[in-house]
């Protein structure tokens, strides 16, 4: 067996793989919020996951054995606001709920709709599927425990809009972006929902309540959290915690692989250590792996600009494109569009993850 790298975000450096168990590997991959067809980009990522996943399982521990991956990836189908687009992920409306009454429908239905359509799309560039794939509405129960255990330990505080994680009780929470709080401009984003009553500018919400901005909010459960006024309000999780949550019940305290964007980093992977050390008492993860941005036009792709391609956009172009003649491959629409769907994936792996 040959020694395995891989280049850890956190440190910024490649180190050499040493699992936690000696056979499985624990890996976590950010998956969707399933408001919405998955572009290219995101698709991406799941191509990348699959040839790291692929990879492992191609090596051996020292005794020969063929490694097993355990791959969680989620769905989020309730929490993640739209302030995410401006780098602030507790402002905006709710996904899901814009969704939901756009296509007048139920979010369920939303989330259940645009699920089917990314399986179909994950089939067709032959990625393998995901050993389990919680969605975050199936973990509200593991959410709530996680929430008041933070607020138990003390690293967590109420407010009239929600719980928030006070960033400044865990010295460490810039380890894995390097970001420096104090240059930060308090207020220079956009988003539509404030909240003076924050301790500090930085802290994140682990669970936020119907009212104000999100009084129609139409995915709520009870807690047994109360807003400072005292009223009992329904609420909801924050987009972070629930990966927390999910990759804990899934995977345990401390595994070894988280992977996901690189929007991810100065955000959401870095609440989710935060969040998930300070709850557990012990390391979350061992080694994180982010991918690059598929760019169109040196650019990240944006459906503002109109360069959010999706599978089927790639294939509808494809298909007016002559193929190659071979006399000994069957023709017909299902088999063009396994070609083409491939061409992309052989597209994407000529470009290193990173």
């Amino acid at each position: 067996m040959d020694k395995i790298w891989i280049y850890n975000t956190m440190g910024r450096e490649l180190q050499e793989f040493v699992p936690i168990d000696n056979i499985e590997i624990k890996m976590y991959h950010c998956g969707p919020t399933v408001y919405w067809n998955q572009q290219i980009g995101n698709m991406r990522a799941v191509v990348c996951a699959d040839l790291i996943k692929r990879s492992l399982e191609y090596n051996t521990d020292q005794n020969g054995n063929n490694y097993k991956v355990t791959l969680v990836r989620n769905y989020t189908d309730v929490g993640h606001l739209t302030g995410d687009n401006i780098g602030d992920a507790d402002t905006g409306e709710d996904r899901m709920d814009k969704a939901a009454r756009r296509d007048n429908k139920t979010p369920d239905e939303i989330a259940n709709f645009y699920i089917a359509n990314y399986l179909h799309d994950i089939k067709l560039l032959n990625a393998n599927s995901a050993t389990y794939t919680p969605r975050a509405t199936e973990y509200i129960d593991q959410i709530i425990k996680m929430v008041g255990e933070l607020l138990e330990k003390g690293f967590a505080y109420t407010t009239i809009q929600g719980v928030y994680f006070n960033v400044t009780k865990y010295p460490e929470y810039t380890k894995l972006s390097g970001q420096k709080l104090d240059l930060q401009n308090v207020g220079s984003g956009h988003g539509d929902v404030s909240d003076n009553q924050k301790i500090n500018s930085a802290d994140f919400a682990l669970w936020i309540f119907k009212t104000g901005k999100h009084a129609d909010a139409l995915q709520t459960w009870e807690s047994p959290f109360k807003p400072l006024n005292g009223e009992v309000v329904l609420g909801f999780p924050g987009w972070h915690m629930e990966c927390s949550a999910m990759s804990k019940a899934l995977l345990g305290n401390h595994f070894d692989i988280h992977m996901g964007g690189i929007e991810h980093i100065p955000v959401h992977h870095t609440n989710e250590i935060a969040q998930s050390e300070c709850a557990n008492g012990e390391k979350y993860i061992n080694y994180w792996l982010h991918n690059e941005h598929l760019l169109i036009d040196n650019k990240k792709m944006s459906k503002s600009e109109g360069t959010a391609y999706i599978l089927s956009d790639v294939i509808a172009f494809l298909s007016t494109q002559p193929l190659p003649s071979y006399g000994h491959l069957p023709s017909g629409k299902d088999y063009n569009t396994k070609i083409q769907a491939s061409a992309l994936r052989y597209f994407f792996l000529q470009a290193h993850y990173r």
